[in-house]
């Protein structure tokens, strides 16, 4: 009875998680925690990501601390856009399965030994040509529950991301989702991922887990 409920309460976290992304749009105001921060060196400069949530909406800085500048990221969910420094730099849709699917990403729909597969999403994203790789890793992060940006950075790699920024103005990453029940009745996710972009390379799938 206690892994059931457990499943329906997962079954929930994840329809609201990984359909519509991780942020939603920012609001000034005095009152904020930061919840997360991480570094990143990209072409020989340190890159501080925060995700500061004001009002009980997320938000994310992009400190440059090498030369001292500071970027606003944040994702309005409702409008499917995603902002920097109040300015809009990419759009958001979702994409029907079978479409994505013929490109051929090599994401099995069977789970592996001890996962489960629970669903697929796939979100389109247009961004504006030329925009920063730490920008576009936040970006594609906020369609990926349990990816943080520095994730995305690693796995596909600050070098590859600012090339494709400059080369094209779109993709699509497809989330597979699975989950595990573990000894103690915790449920585990796990997302498989794969970024497409319009240039036609494929990178991944990565996996990224969350508890």
């Amino acid at each position: 009875m206690t892994k059931r409920i457990t499943s329906l309460f997962l079954a929930l976290i994840m329809l609201l998680t990984c359909s519509v992304g991780a942020t939603i749009s920012y609001a000034a105001d005095n009152t904020s925690t930061v919840a997360e921060n991480e570094t990143v060196i990209i072409d020989g400069k340190e890159y501080k990501y925060e995700d500061v949530f004001v009002n009980g909406k997320e938000i994310t800085r992009i400190i440059n601390l090498t030369d001292n500048t500071e970027d606003i990221l944040y994702y309005d969910i409702e409008k499917g856009t995603v902002f920097l420094n109040n300015e809009p730099i990419a759009y958001i849709e979702n994409e029907p399965i079978e479409t994505v699917d013929a490109f051929e990403y090599g994401i099995s729909p069977l789970a592996t030994n001890g996962w489960r597969y629970h669903d697929t999403s796939n979100h389109r994203i247009t961004w504006k040509q030329g925009v920063a790789a730490a920008v576009l890793a936040g970006v594609i992060a906020a369609v990926i529950p349990g990816t943080g940006k520095l994730a995305v950075l690693a796995k596909i790699g600050a070098n590859t991301l600012g090339i494709v920024a400059g080369a094209c103005a779109g993709g699509i990453v497809k989330c597979v989702a699975y989950t595990q029940v573990l000894l103690d009745d915790k449920v585990q996710c796990r997302y498989d991922w794969t970024f497409k972009p319009n240039t036609g390379e494929s990178y991944g799938p990565y996996s990224s887990y969350q508890l």
